[in-house]
């Protein structure tokens, strides 16, 4: 029989011989709830009955269960489980611990491995009946490791909570920000945490305002809560706000975290800006007809950043109108655009009529017409008319603008006028430089031409000289474009080609009726065939199998300042297709284009090809040459000394480099071998020095060309001096008669000293009835004569400028 009282358990044993044993089990369970672990039960067992039982009083250890984990605390904060961090402020929650229990919140003060040595009380705390310990507040408390202590939990590390302060701070991107047009800025956030929510208070706003609504609603989620305007989801960053709207003044506002506390002050100022406008820079912009017209577009206060209409002519007074828009991207006030007068008016579907150019190139800008297939742009079977078109200019669409522009100018297309050609030539060096030019978008190309003219490496010419090797003439057609061929040849290309490769497209575009003729045609044609033989003919059109194949033998580039095209063409491409020395070319670059030419479209071939409109030029071919400048016995003399120079003559092109070598020869000694990179001069002429003082007069060497059109070499010799020639000198005198034409004397002496080496100085005179005097000498140079003509000229220009 068993029987239970309290905490005692009474239990009969029966035997039936003394002496007998037995084991008996008893199982006990006890609550031990509000045991720690290492307290120790006794249990003690009585002899109730009998006097042969013996009693016993066990002890028994409390350990804690096997599966017992000693991170018993789980902490909870700002909505999340298990966190072993917060920020000074927020409110925490421990939870997993014994119900209805106290328990202590200590600060950790020294450590050992994972145990706890030394440690502060900061509170205590009792559960709840779930063993949580709700709404621990972190106010007050200095950063650094914390624990909850009590029943069931060890002091270890495992068991701690840190409590650091959070870095906040909240400012604008700008001082000042507009309320019209460019009304946005940045808030920029700055911390160590993500995801909080902060209050944002400002004293000339109250939180129900829709102003700050309107201010923070794009980048944040916000609410009102108790009187309070909140922004949710606040983590590092930029984001945009927006003070459109809003009254001018200076705002000042307070940034608060809500869980911590922590606050962040900043200000900024709106300013009240008016809707602003749009102008035209120049007031008054023209082309020729076919041309291409540029229009600046400025704007100012909410118009900047923004975008603008511009209507180019008037439907009912021009019958013709382009409502243009166009969108200040890189809010720098301007919007640069070309109009093409050529496409104007065709299927603007098909064709580009409005394209960035300047400055607006290349950048966030935009451009566009609007109403390519609307009623009130006017489709043109002809090419725009000359004559003046109103140009309005506004903030708003194309109506507002019509009715009531901000301002208004005009575009005066003028009538066109035929190209005309001039023909330069230079070397392959500048048409190296001037392509290097093109291909940096740092360097100007037509400055690159400007300045090789400048500079006499480019040069007008009549002639140009062919080689066998790579090292032919450069040949430059410049070519007027004042008849309206910029719009030709852009409408030719597609957006982002470049002027060669729209030059050549426009080579290959039919004129408009058919007959496989083309809008821009460039023939060379021999003049001079010689008797029963056809002349050799290049037609750019044919020559090349397309445009990639073209840009190999030749390259354009415009200038838009001038109207001009300047057309490097290869002459090795000229020697290709049969031209040789001796040849007398004509070379026609022919504009035939229906539209350009306003050509009637029922007009037969002879009739159109009396309208077609031909700019002609000539040059003769001839083979490269090179001459050493020798004395009487075919040598090259050199100064011996350490600048012995080498000169000659050359027809190739001016600016053209090469090696210039010099070598011993024959009993020479020292030997030498000097080499120099020459250029030729704009007179033709080249030279090279050396040192050679280690040589003396007598030593002989060979002059030689390397890398050059032709290889050609004389022999040379070293000598103490060399004649030298006095140049001409005279005087010129210019008067003007009582009629007030100009009557022009001159006067010319003309005078060549020999020297020797002995310093002796013979001169040779010959006097004529005028009383000049003329020296002979064979030294390359101008004699007397060009010298009298140079003077004549030289008064004559006097004359000109004085009057």
């Amino acid at each position: 029989m068993t029987r239970v009282d309290a905490d005692t358990v009474t239990l009969d044993v029966n035997g039936t011989t003394a002496g007998d044993t037995g084991t008996v089990t008893v199982e006990v369970t006890h609550d031990l709830e509000n045991v720690a672990p290492n307290d120790g039960v006794t249990v003690t067992i009585d002899d109730a009955g009998g006097t042969d039982a013996t009693a016993i009083t066990p002890t028994f250890d409390i350990t804690s269960p096997a599966n017992a984990n000693d991170d018993a605390v789980v902490y909870e904060a700002d909505g999340e489980t298990d966190v072993s961090l917060i920020y000074s402020g927020q409110a925490f929650n421990a939870t997993t611990l014994q119900p209805n229990t106290e328990y202590q919140l200590r600060s950790v003060d020294e450590t050992s491995g994972d145990d706890i040595t030394s440690s502060t009380f900061e509170n205590d705390y009792t559960t709840n009946a779930d063993g949580e310990l709700v709404e621990i507040s972190s106010e007050g408390l200095e950063t650094g490791d914390y624990f909850i202590s009590g029943p069931g939990v060890t002091d270890t590390t495992n068991n701690t909570l840190e409590i650091v302060e959070q870095q906040f701070s909240a400012e604008f991107a700008d001082d000042s920000v507009d309320n019209e047009g460019e009304t946005t800025t940045d808030l920029e956030i700055d911390g160590n945490r993500d995801g909080y929510e902060v209050i944002v208070e400002s004293e000339e706003l109250d939180y129900d305002d829709d102003e700050l609504d309107d201010i923070f609603g794009d980048s944040f989620t916000v609410r009102e809560d108790d009187e309070e305007f909140i922004i949710e989801g606040v983590e590092d960053g930029d984001f945009e706000v927006d003070f459109a709207d809003v009254d001018e003044g200076q705002y000042n506002f307070t940034f608060e975290v809500v869980d911590t506390g922590v606050t962040s002050d900043a200000s900024i100022n709106v300013a009240d800006v008016g809707e602003g406008e749009a102008d035209l820079d120049e007031s008054s912009v023209s082309a020729n007809q076919g041309g291409i017209a540029t229009f600046t577009v400025t704007m100012n206060d909410a118009a900047e950043g923004g975008d603008a209409t511009v209507l180019v002519g008037d439907i009912e007074e021009d019958g013709y109108q382009a409502n243009v828009s166009v969108t200040d991207g890189n809010d720098d006030g301007e919007v640069t655009f070309s109009f093409n007068t050529y496409t104007a008016g065709l299927n603007s579907t098909d064709k580009t009529v409005v394209t960035l150019a300047g400055d607006s190139d290349d950048t966030d800008d935009e451009v566009e017409l609007t109403n390519p297939a609307s009623e009130d742009y006017e489709r043109l079977g002809d090419i725009l008319d000359t004559g003046d078109y109103l140009v309005s200019v506004g903030v708003g669409d194309n109506e507002s603008v019509a009715d009531n522009p901000d301002n208004v100018g005009t575009l005066i297309v003028n009538e066109r006028t035929a190209p005309e050609q001039t023909l330069w030539r230079t070397s392959q060096t500048t048409y190296d430089n001037v392509e290097d030019a093109i291909a940096d978008d740092d360097v100007d190309e037509q400055q690159a031409i400007l300045d090789a003219i400048e500079n006499d490496q480019v040069v007008q010419t009549d002639s140009v000289a062919i080689a066998d090797g790579p090292r032919d003439d450069i040949l430059v057609h410049q070519v007027s474009a004042a008849g309206g061929l910029q719009g030709l040849i852009e409408n030719a290309s597609a957006s982002g080609d470049s002027t060669t490769v729209a030059f050549y497209e426009a080579t290959q575009q039919d004129n408009g009726f058919g007959d496989d003729e083309q809008a821009l045609n460039v023939v060379f044609e021999e003049e001079n065939p010689g008797a029963n033989q056809d002349p050799t003919t290049l037609d750019l059109s044919e020559a090349f199998t397309d445009a990639s194949d073209a840009a190999n033998s030749m390259t354009v580039v415009y200038d838009e300042s001038s109207e001009q095209y300047f057309v490097f063409v290869d002459t090795a491409a000229l020697e290709a297709n049969g031209f040789e020395d001796g040849d007398d070319v004509n070379v026609d670059i022919s504009v035939q284009d229906q539209r350009l030419l306003d050509i009637d479209e029922d007009a037969d071939a002879d009739e159109r090809a009396d309208e077609f409109q031909t700019a002609s030029a000539n040059f003769s071919v001839e083979d490269a040459e090179f001459d050493f400048d020798t004395n009487a016995d075919d040598e090259v003399e050199a100064v011996a000394g350490e600048d012995a120079t080498v000169s000659g003559t050359t027809n190739v092109a001016p600016g053209t480099e090469f090696t210039l070598r010099v070598q011993s020869t024959g009993d020479t000694e020292p030997r030498f071998i000097e080499t120099q990179t020459v250029t030729v001069q704009a007179d033709g002429t080249f030279n090279g020095s050396y040192d050679l003082s280690d040589n003396a007069a007598g030593d002989t060497f060979e002059a030689s060309t390397q890398q050059a059109a032709v290889s050609v070499s004389a022999d040379g010799v070293l000598v103490e001096s060399i004649s030298t020639e006095t140049p001409a000198t005279g005087t010129a005198t210019a008067t003007a008669s009582d009629d007030g034409t100009e009557t022009a004397t001159a006067t010319a002496t003309a005078t060549a000293t020999a020297t020797e080496a002995d310093d002796s100085t013979p001169t040779a005179t010959e006097a004529d009835d005028g009383g000049d005097e003329e020296t002979s000498t064979s030294t390359p140079g101008f004699g007397a004569v060009l010298a009298v003509i140079a003077l004549m000229g030289a008064a004559l220009l006097a004359l000109r400028r004085d009057n």
